[in-house]
């Protein structure tokens, strides 16, 4: 794992606090928003925070922390917020941005997620040497110099089942399913409202008819899309 000393990071700022962006990730989406002072999918951010309650918030992967300070602020005392990050550099960057916003109520683990726990390869470069920043994602194959063998956890695992969670936020890059599969446990008991990125409507069709096939009382229907993000509401009568 690369030393934090050996890393060139940018800071940046915007309403909600600072970050660290490591250079190598500089000309990309998220990290060009951060350096010009904006706030990345600023409406998703805002809903999160309306939607979290009295309850614990669960958003991944991480990246370099650019949700964090946001969610963190807006939640409720005594609730946390969890995430995952299994990219090593971007891990690096997103501690150094809890650690910049004191956010005492996060809790971030070096880590994938999945449907069980074991090992699998992340994507964290282009067969041209090129990083791939936030489009890190779970591989198929491992392949020399492209990927690295990262551990993987079951949400379920993670998050304590006397904590109750009111929002579930996946960005991971087509490795949803396997994640929330991973979080049968937390669904089940809890209903979370779920955030999934899903820009094309088959993509949002297919997770709700599997939503609503693997878990039959929560009775999730996607209620729309915004900034690419698609939100699948509970209506099991339980939500207060």
């Amino acid at each position: 794992m690369a030393k934090d000393e050996d890393i060139a990071f940018a800071t940046a700022v915007n309403e909600y606090g600072f970050y660290f962006v490591p250079q190598d990730y500089l000309g990309r989406e998220v990290p060009d928003a951060l350096l010009a002072g904006e706030v990345y999918e600023p409406k998703t951010i805002r809903l999160i925070q309306r939607l979290a309650g009295h309850g614990d918030v669960v958003t991944g992967g991480a990246f370099v922390g650019d949700f964090l300070p946001a969610l963190s602020g807006a939640l409720a005392g005594g609730a946390l917020l969890h995430s995952f990050e299994p990219n090593p550099l971007s891990l690096l960057a997103c501690r150094k941005t809890i650690a910049a916003n004191r956010l005492h109520n996060v809790r971030l683990h070096p880590v994938a997620v999945g449907e069980a726990a074991g090992h699998l390869p992340l994507q964290l470069s282009s067969s041209a040497g090129t990083p791939m920043a936030a489009r890190a994602k779970i591989a198929t194959t491992a392949v020399k110099g492209e990927t690295v063998d990262v551990p993987v956890a079951r949400l379920d695992d993670l998050i304590g089942a006397d904590r109750r969670v009111s929002v579930l936020h996946l960005d991971i890059e087509g490795h949803e399913w396997p994640a929330l599969q991973g979080a049968r446990r937390i669904i089940e008991a809890d209903s979370p409202v779920i955030i999934l990125e899903a820009a094309k409507r088959w993509v949002r069709r297919d997770y709700e008819t599997r939503l609503r096939d693997s878990f039959p009382a929560c009775r999730y229907l996607c209620a729309g899309v915004m900034e690419r993000n698609a939100f699948f509401l509970p209506f099991d009568g339980d939500r207060g």
